[in-house]
């Protein structure tokens, strides 16, 4: 148990797309699925789940395959020529939205932890003024002298 969790894990954290599992994945859940009815209904439904897996993999080529059609019919260059430079881009672009993305999160955290001493001077000035007017109120501000009076 401990090493399927394991190899979920691995699988999950790599960088590598989860999109490629996908025709392992539905061979599976389609194998497990059909051994209710016997061996052939099992096979069958494996097959199925494959075939479904593989669809669900190769289905972004699918749609820019429909985006260059349809660029096609309408006789639309500039979209062609975008779709063309996509595939020309390189990492820098990913690169610099990820740094972008560390430099927001260290701003958050540097923000956050800037305003932490505001509220504790805010509460400690709070608790210093209560210490100091209860000192006050319970001595008199000047010496008492005892009265001749008896």
């Amino acid at each position: 148990m401990i090493y399927t969790a394991i190899i979920l894990l691995a699988i999950c954290l790599t960088s590598c797309s989860f999109r490629s599992v996908y025709p392992l994945v539905g061979g599976l859940a389609g194998g497990a699925a059909g051994s209710i009815g016997g061996p052939v209904v099992g096979g069958l439904s494996a097959g199925a789940g494959v075939l479904a897996g593989e669809a669900l993999k190769n289905k972004d080529a699918l749609v820019e395959a429909e985006e260059k059609l349809t660029a096609l019919s309408h006789g639309d260059v500039s979209a062609l020529v975008a779709q063309g430079m996509q595939e020309h881009k390189t990492g820098f672009d990913a690169f610099t939205a990820t740094i972008k993305k560390i430099l927001t999160g260290a701003a958050v955290l540097l923000g956050c932890y800037l305003t932490i001493p505001i509220f504790v001077a805010k509460r400690t000035a709070r608790q210093c003024s209560q210490t100091e007017a209860i000192k006050h109120a319970t001595r008199p501000p000047f010496p008492v002298r005892p009265s001749d009076h008896k």
